[in-house]
């Protein structure tokens, strides 16, 4: 029983029957408390006491290994939604001295890209300002459709430890550790089923600017403004594998309702995880050469609300472009370090209602950390000087995430009972399960241009798509942006 009851895994968090969660839950915590608690079905108090689990309230709770699915399912959208690209640091005219004249000239035959960097800077004594907006919905999580394919299972809380050999709780009956094992009562074999559908939607308008401290050195700055929406929406069903009374297990006290529609929401607008940033050119080659680059970005977003990640991350890169009449190819490699910790809303909690009673086989809660990892980042691209006022780019951004749970659907076996003290049954489920644990490896492309629309002012726009299936995967996603170089 212990160990089929660990295979259920169930991202949803705790919905009690009928109820709706408060309007000041933070987001962080919206799919804690739909999915990892419990769901209470009330006592039907029309039936008369004396029949063995006729009435009683019937708590369904997750088992242990669907509690660190749900915090990593939160640990994944706060990862992806507080880190996701803000855009590059780099401005779109770039200078340097003519050695012959003394006089600042263009650097480069092309405007640059918008989300990965090249080694260029922007020249001394210059500056740059500009703002990005980007609407990024998402779509699936480790190839599993949002809004189809997550399937949970909750099982029973085995809420009566002494049984006799009938299933009557009080009897002399002990754990089955022990030599005489107690007989689990028959109504404990009964499911629910719950299927989630989540849409995460993530509007993020970015500003930015640069400023050449030297030829070789710039500074740069992105502060964002972040808005996070979050619907989480259960279906739930009873399955009466144990059971014939519908009055046993039931989501309305004075009927007999075996499904139920759970939902909750929050939307949250204010200060992402500003990014401070430095590049210094070390080997100078026409459209850039190599370059080494630091980027900070700092607790400022509230963790809570998913506006940011709780803790600083710092991205030791290195930067390589070059320029080769019109066309400049680029790429880059770095490593984020990452402190802090996410929030602490991510976590399973006992239900106030369940504290002191064995929840299934009363074992204790696994625990999970909530350190933010951290991750490789790559990227590699070019750009094409189509006109000397039209700039097209591509590119493909890479990113992978340290020790990181891997979900998909699995076949699970649930064991039930017909009868008090009867045969031991069991039946097959597929439903979301962690299968296994590495590194998670999410690729982004990113196709768009830069037009000068007038002096140094640039129009970008972009369009971001998914690469690969893993992780939390985006939908397609447009990017507009100004870039304006004094």
């Amino acid at each position: 029983m212990k160990a089929r009851r660990r295979g259920v895994l169930c991202l949803v968090m705790a919905a009690w029957a009928g109820g709706a969660l408060a309007d000041d839950v933070p987001l962080s915590q919206i799919l804690p408390n739909l999915l990892g608690q419990a769901i209470v079905t009330p006592s039907s108090r029309s039936v008369p006491q004396g029949q063995p689990g006729i009435p009683h309230e019937a708590h369904f709770v997750p088992a242990l290994a669907q509690q660190s699915a749900a915090y990593d399912l939160n640990r994944s959208l706060v990862t992806y939604l507080s880190t996701f690209p803000l855009g590059s640091s780099s401005g779109g005219f770039t200078y340097e001295l003519d050695e012959k004249t003394g006089i600042p000239k263009r650097s480069s035959t092309t405007f640059g890209p918008s989300f990965t960097e090249r080694a260029l800077t922007i020249g001394k004594g210059k500056w740059s300002a500009g703002v990005n907006f980007q609407a990024v919905r998402y779509s699936q999580f480790d190839g599993l459709d949002l809004d189809g394919d997550l399937v949970f299972y909750l099982q029973h809380n085995d809420c009566c430890p002494l049984q006799t050999s009938t299933g009557v709780p009080g009897g002399g009956g002990t754990r089955p550790d022990v030599p005489e094992p107690a007989k689990d009562p028959a109504f404990e074999g009964d499911l629910i089923r719950l299927d989630l559908a989540l849409d995460v939607k993530n509007d993020t308008t970015a500003f930015f600017a640069n400023y050449g401290l030297t030829d070789r050195l710039e500074l740069g700055l992105a502060v964002p403004l972040v808005r996070v929406q979050v619907d989480a929406h259960i279906d739930a069903d009873i399955e009466r594998l144990s059971t014939t009374d519908p009055r046993i297990h039931t989501f309305s006290a004075n009927q007999d309702d075996a499904t139920a529609t759970f939902s909750d929401s929050g939307t949250k607008t204010g200060l992402g995880d500003i990014a401070v940033r430095a590049k210094y050119n070390f080997w100078h080659a026409p459209g850039g050469g190599l370059a080494a680059g630091l980027d900070l970005r700092l607790p400022t977003g509230d963790e809570d609300e998913l506006l940011g990640v709780g803790g600083v991350q710092t991205k030791l890169s290195l930067v390589f472009s070059r320029d080769w009449g019109k066309l400049s190819p680029r790429a880059s490699l770095g490593y984020t370090f990452s402190s802090g910790q996410l929030s602490e809303n991510v976590n399973f909690e006992v239900p106030e209602t369940l504290e002191g009673q064995n929840v299934l086989a009363g074992e204790p809660l696994p625990g999970a950390s909530l350190d933010v990892p951290d991750e490789l980042n790559y990227s590699a691209g070019f750009s094409l000087a189509a006109t000397p006022g039209f700039t097209i780019n591509f590119d493909a951004l890479g990113r992978t995430i340290n020790d990181a749970n891997r979900f998909g659907t699995v076949t699970r076996s649930f064991p039930y009972r017909t009868a008090n003290a009867g045969p031991l049954s069991s039946v097959d489920r597929q439903l979301v399960d962690i299968t296994g644990q590495g590194n998670l490896t999410s690729l982004i492309g990113v196709a768009g241009f830069k037009i000068n629309l007038t002096r140094t002012l640039l129009l970008s726009a972009n369009a971001l798509f998914p690469l690969n299936d893993s992780g939390l995967r985006i939908e397609f996603t447009p990017v507009i942006g100004f870039d304006y170089t004094f």
